[in-house]
């Protein structure tokens, strides 16, 4: 079945975002934290030409960090690989070889 693979930002990423993305207030119901609403920056295609959103995440510093697409490949599907951009920063990149499948 062909359809599109959402590869997501790599595990360094999230890391980065979990530690220093801004969060909501704590829940008084639950008591969780939650992530604050994501701005809507960007969206790409995929294969049927449904639209997929790109992201900016608040950072705790007043910087923020974007999300791109790096790249895609292909297998029964478009594989989607999401990049992240800190402003006034670093970038968070897949690299090849997990991109390409190579060890």
């Amino acid at each position: 079945m062909r359809q599109d693979q959402f590869m997501g930002i790599t595990e360094e990423a999230a890391t980065f975002l979990g530690k220093n993305e801004v969060k909501s207030d704590k829940c008084k119901t639950c008591g969780c934290i939650s992530p604050q609403p994501l701005e809507e920056i960007s969206v790409y295609c995929g294969m049927f030409g449904d639209e997929h959103t790109l992201f900016r995440h608040q950072l705790k510093d007043g910087r923020y960090a974007d999300e791109f697409l790096q790249t895609y490949s292909w297998s029964s599907g478009p594989m989607f690989f999401i990049g992240i951009k800190v402003n006034q920063g670093r970038e968070f990149l897949w690299t090849q070889a997990a991109i390409g499948g190579t060890p």
